[in-house]
C-alpha cells in the first residue's frame, strides 16, 4: 500500500472511512506501517478515535458525512470529505465495503480535492434550501395537477403560476356553472388550490429565514453586490465557496458549475468541445444562467457586458456571463472583498 512520508510526519495515522447508517467500515495504515481494515458498528465509532492521533480521515462526501465530519474535527482529527464521483476511479475489485474504504484512503493520499466541511450554521442553511426546493417542486406538481384536470372540462390554464393564481377564481367559477360537473370534483379541487396557497406561504416563509441564516455569512453581502445575483443566489453561494482554497482559481469554480466547455485528448491532440449540462449541479447551474440573464438585462451594465452582448448570440452570450459571474464569485470570497466591474484600463485594477 501506498505511503506518504510527509503525511505521517504530520499524523499518527492516516484513515480512510466507507460510512453507512449501522456499521462504518475504517481502513487504517499507522505512521509504522500497521495496516487494518475493519467494520466499527455505529454507537462505537467515535470512542475509536477518542485520546488517539491526530489521524488524517477521508470521507466520501455522501448523507451523514458532514455530521460524522463535525464530530471528528471535536476530537481533533483533520477530516477530508471527497465527492464519490472523485473517489469512484480509486475502487478496484468487487464492489463491497472494504474494497471502498481502501479507494477512499487511496483517493485521500493522492490529494483529490476536498468537499468542504460545512459549520453548523452553513448545514442548517443548506438544508433550508434544500427544503425550499422540495416544496417548490410539490407546488409546481400540484398546480400542474389542477391545469391537467381543468383541461378536461375545457378550461385552460397559463403556465405562469402568478397568472395561474390570480385565474384559479373564475376557473372555479366557470366549473361551478356546469351542471354536470360533480360537486365532489369542485370539492376536492378546491382543496387542492388551497394546497397550492399553503405551499407558497411556506416558500415565503422559508425564504425569510434562509436570508436570516444566509446574512450570518460575511461573504453573503459581497455576493450581492455582483450584478444579477440575488439573494437566494448568493445564499446558495455562500454553502459552496465555504472554502474558496477548495478550488484552484476561479476557472476551476465556473467549470465545477457546468459554464465551461469540456476537452478530450488522446495521442497528443486535444480538442475542446460543447458545454455540457450533465456533468454538474443542474440547478446551481440554471440559478447562475438565470442571474446572467438578469445582469444583461440591466440598465447599468460594464463595457464588457455590452461587448460581448454585441458580438455573441444571446444565449452563447448569457453563458460567457454566468461563467464571468462565477470567477468573480470566488475571487470576493478568496479575497473578502466587494464586486469589482472588469475595466481594460490596465492601470486601474482587474480582478
Amino acid at each position: 500500500m501506498f505511503l506518504n512520508p510527509t503525511l505521517f510526519s504530520t499524523y499518527t495515522a492516516v484513515v480512510g472511512i466507507d460510512i453507512a447508517k449501522n456499521v462504518n467500515q475504517v481502513y487504517m495504515v499507522t505512521a509504522e506501517g500497521e495496516i487494518s481494515n475493519k467494520a466499527v458498528k455505529r454507537n462505537h465509532f467515535l470512542s475509536k478515535f477518542t485520546n488517539v492521533g491526530p489521524y488524517l480521515i477521508g470521507m466520501e462526501a455522501c448523507g451523514g458525512s458532514q455530521y460524522w465530519a463535525r464530530e471528528l474535527e471535536k476530537l481533533g482529527h483533520t477530516v477530508r470529505l471527497m465527492s464519490p464521483k472523485a473517489v469512484k476511479q480509486f475502487v478496484s475489485g468487487l464492489k463491497n465495503d472494504k474494497n471502498d474504504a481502501v479507494g477512499i484512503y487511496t483517493a485521500l493520499v493522492n490529494g483529490v480535492r476536498q468537499v468542504p466541511v460545512k459549520p453548523a450554521a452553513k448545514r442548517d442553511l443548506d438544508l433550508l434550501l434544500t427544503m425550499r426546493n422540495k416544496i417548490l417542486k410539490d407546488r409546481i406538481a400540484a398546480s400542474n395537477h389542477v391545469r391537467g384536470i381543468l383541461l378536461e372540462y375545457g378550461i385552460v390554464m397559463s403556465k405562469s403560476y402568478s397568472k395561474f393564481c390570480k385565474e384559479t377564481s373564475s376557473a372555479m367559477a366557470e366549473l361551478e356553472q356546469d351542471s354536470s360537473v360533480s360537486a365532489t370534483v369542485i370539492f376536492q379541487l378546491r382543496d387542492t388550490i388551497e394546497e397550492i396557497s399553503r405551499l407558497n406561504e411556506r416558500v415565503k416563509k422559508i425564504e425569510k429565514d434562509i436570508e436570516v441564516l444566509a446574512i450570518q455569512d460575511k461573504n453573503y453581502e459581497h455576493f450581492l453586490t455582483a450584478p444579477g445575483i440575488g439573494k437566494l443566489t448568493a445564499a446558495k453561494m455562500t454553502i459552496l465557496l465555504t472554502d474558496p482554497k477548495v478550488f484552484k482559481n476561479g476557472r476551476q469554480f465556473a467549470a465545477f458549475l457546468g459554464l465551461t466547455p469540456m476537452s478530450f485528448g488522446s495521442g497528443g491532440h486535444n480538442m475542446v468541445t460543447t458545454i455540457s449540462k450533465y456533468r454538474c449541479d443542474a440547478q446551481v447551474r440554471s440559478m447562475m444562467v438565470q442571474c446572467a440573464h438578469s445582469a444583461s438585462r440591466s440598465r447599468v451594465r460594464s463595457q464588457w457586458l455590452d461587448s460581448i452582448l454585441a458580438r455573441k448570440p444571446r444565449a452563447v452570450a448569457v453563458i460567457a456571463i454566468a461563467n464571468r459571474l462565477a470567477r468573480n464569485l470566488w475571487a470576493m470570497a478568496f479575497k473578502d472583498e466587494n464586486w469589482k466591474l472588469f475595466v481594460r484600463d490596465p492601470e486601474q485594477k482587474v480582478i
